[in-house]
């Protein structure tokens, strides 16, 4: 893949509590204790901090994301893979995709439930939200992205029953915030189509699968692109 020129992707239409959310995805760019204080309830201390850092938040985010993206880049190249469809299940803020943008020039689906309540970094039934797909799409616009779809599950469900694209994507939320079982329909399609799946699986789920897992695993090839200590990158396809 040609390399992408990072500093060429531009945070201007990210305001500062988005970056903030930014932050708190990739904790290692902000504080302890304003991840602490996020935690507790308390979002000043991180908003602060993201007006004081935001190009800093903002760009080191965009590193560790990019490093991710190279291995996901390459298996594709050796697939002979180019995607013109890229679905991203729990976009946050839609780093991952204006990477794709980049490389492949698709056309993106965001999904995500958007801000919750709930705010947390472990397991658990449900995901919880850290996005505005409003601020996301008009991100991805403003670095060229030729064609953006959002959908929040929460208020139009029904949205999801007829799409389909060439890939999905789910990295660090669905598969290792929470159970893959809503959005098995859609990544069975997709594989059965011909397309190409990648999970963030977070490695006690993956150690012991529930039934839709089970399910994804048995329907699909797998490669690991990369492992670490609480979770393994895997890509499924025929």
């Amino acid at each position: 893949m040609t390399a992408i020129d990072l500093a060429r992707i531009s945070a201007n239409s990210i305001p500062n509590p988005a970056i903030a959310l930014i932050g708190f995805q990739r904790t290692s760019q902000i504080s302890r204790d304003a991840r602490q204080a996020w935690e507790d309830g308390d979002r000043s201390l991180l908003e602060a901090e993201a007006a004081q850092r935001r190009d800093e938040i903002f760009s080191g985010a965009l590193k560790e994301i990019y490093e991710e993206f190279t291995p996901i880049s390459d298996a594709l190249a050796l697939m002979g893979r180019k995607p013109a469809h890229v679905i991203d299940i729990g976009c946050g803020q839609a780093l991952n995709d204006a990477l794709m943008v980049k490389a492949y020039d698709p056309r993106i689906t965001l999904i995500d439930i958007e801000e919750t309540k709930e705010q947390y970094h472990s397991w658990n039934s449900a995901g919880a939200g850290y996005a505005s797909l409003a601020v996301a799409k008009a991100f991805l616009e403003e670095n060229g992205a030729r064609e953006v779809t959002t959908i929040n599950p929460r208020e139009t469900p029904n949205a999801l029953s007829g799409l389909s694209g060439d890939l999905v994507t789910s990295l660090i939320s669905c598969g290792f915030h929470y159970p893959i079982g809503e959005y098995l329909p859609l990544m069975l399609k997709t594989i059965r189509a011909g397309g190409v799946v990648i999970l963030d699986l977070r490695t006690r789920y993956f150690k012991a699968p529930d039934a839709a897992l089970t399910e994804l695993l048995e329907n699909s090839r797998q490669i690991t692109l990369s492992t670490l200590p609480r979770r393994r990158r895997i890509l499924f396809a025929q």
